[in-house]
């Protein structure tokens, strides 16, 4: 008889997902968990078992009309729109129909989801109120391992591209990246590109168009740098050593244990004063 009592509701962008997934699959008490996720996540969660073990947890996919990255509730730019009202429609219905009796349902985050519980009559608990990495592990008493940072580096990959604009690595800085790198290294620079048909991993500019592709560049990268953004998570969940670059004034809830334990971070303006040591 199963022993999952608690409901763990994935319903925010892709990188939260990750990480949650991540703590949770480490976790002494996956057992506990169910994970009700947005259908919007099949592609990534499928795409990311390939390379971490997610087969003990138990993943029930719910359509609840998300299209873009998360819930239109949780944004600010799609918070008052028909298909926000249809998103919280359909996720109201669902709890309806599948009451959780004798366990708690929870939230990735905090943010908006006191209104999330208004609008619902449901009462969603939060895992993180502010650092996302520290409070998720404390709470799934996990602790992934860190990734080396004093293994051998001759493929570097960056991966400038973010869902919010102003995190994406400006041009300037992928070229002073190349600077720095040694002749005796392989740089590629990967895009996403939804529409491109031109995936070559032997040209210096590549790009992707699903997470499967996004993954295998990642996975056969010695060293990546990323914005604040999925594929640095996703570089934390395949233990890879990366580097986070974000705009100036960003917000540190992100961080992953291995960039802060080796001061991998930077914002955009300081880090072209900063000489890399690999």
């Amino acid at each position: 008889m199963s022993t999952r009592t608690h409901r763990l509701f994935l319903l925010r962008a892709y990188g939260d997902a990750t990480i949650a997934l991540h703590f949770l699959a480490n976790s002494p008490e996956k057992s506990n968990y169910t994970i009700i996720a947005s259908e919007h996540l099949t592609p990534l969660i499928k795409a990311l078992g390939r390379y971490i073990d997610l087969s003990s947890l138990h993943v029930q996919f719910v359509d609840f009309g998300i299209t873009k990255s998360q819930l239109n509730l949780f944004t600010n730019r799609h918070l008052i729109s028909s298909n926000t009202i249809r998103q919280v429609t359909k996720l109201k219905q669902f709890i309806k129909n599948n009451p959780n009796h004798g366990g708690i349902d929870y939230l990735e985050q905090n943010d908006k989801s006191a209104l999330l519980n208004l609008l619902l009559g449901h009462p969603f608990k939060s895992i993180v109120n502010i650092q996302v990495y520290a409070e998720m592990g404390e709470f799934f008493k996990s602790t992934p391992s860190i990734p080396p940072s004093n293994g051998t580096i001759n493929k570097i990959l960056i991966v400038p591209d973010a869902r919010i604009t102003d995190r994406r690595i400006p041009e300037n800085l992928i070229h002073y990246i190349k600077t720095q790198i040694g002749f005796d290294k392989l740089l590629q620079v990967a895009y996403f590109d939804k529409a491109s048909n031109n995936f070559n991993k032997q040209n210096e500019f590549v790009s992707y168009s699903n997470f499967e592709e996004l993954l295998e560049l990642i996975n056969e990268a010695d060293f990546v740098f990323g914005s604040d953004s999925l594929p640095i998570h996703l570089c934390n969940a395949l233990q890879k050593p990366h580097y986070i670059l974000y705009p100036k004034n960003g917000s540190s809830a992100f961080f992953t244990p291995f960039s802060i334990a080796n001061n991998y971070y930077a914002d955009f303006e300081k880090f072209t004063t900063f000489h890399l040591s690999i």
